[in-house]
């Protein structure tokens, strides 16, 4: 029995190389769009916070809650000592400033890392804020307004208070 040069030798499917080359590529599409979704699902974006309007299709920070504050000659310092922070501000009325105040950590990338407490006056010019429970992220930014947010001050915390932390109207 003598082959033909003509012939070709037919081989089964699953032995070419071509079949596993594109079920591969194919293969590497599903897992990476698998992993993208999976990275999506588990990382959602965080909420835009800060004093911005919508212009468009963009946010605008306005800094309206920051000039507030310039206006009324708003400043402060933060000293954290363990499990109490205490305020000490500055401003052209200390007595109109309302009894109570909003002081946020803002942890910079996870907004499930925020916290917030509310300061009470002990003094004119002094508020404190019993921490208890609150851990502030080790990193964060520090925003001091009042409880309606019509002005705030702000500043950086990083890890453990060393001496004092200035608050000031600045734009974010």
């Amino acid at each position: 029995m003598e082959l033909d040069m003509n012939e070709a030798q037919v081989r089964p499917w699953y032995r070419e190389f071509w079949v596993w080359f594109f079920l591969s590529i194919l293969g590497m599409g599903v897992v990476s769009g698998t992993s993208v979704l999976l990275i999506g699902i588990n990382n959602a974006p965080q909420m835009v916070t800060g004093d911005y309007q919508p212009l468009g299709k963009v946010l605008v920070d306005t800094h309206e809650r920051a000039d507030r504050a310039a206006d009324l000659g708003l400043g402060a310092t933060l000293s954290v000592d363990g499990r109490l922070a205490e305020l000490e501000l500055r401003a052209h009325g200390l007595e109109t400033l309302p009894d109570q105040l909003l002081l946020r950590f803002q942890h910079p990338t996870d907004a499930g890392r925020d916290v917030s407490a509310v300061a009470r006056r002990v003094d004119v010019n002094r508020w404190q804020v019993e921490m208890g429970s609150i851990e502030p992220p080790e990193r964060a930014r520090v925003i001091l307004s009042d409880l309606q947010q019509t002005w705030w001050l702000s500043g950086r915390f990083s890890g453990e208070v060393a001496g004092r932390i200035g608050l000031d109207p600045e734009r974010l």
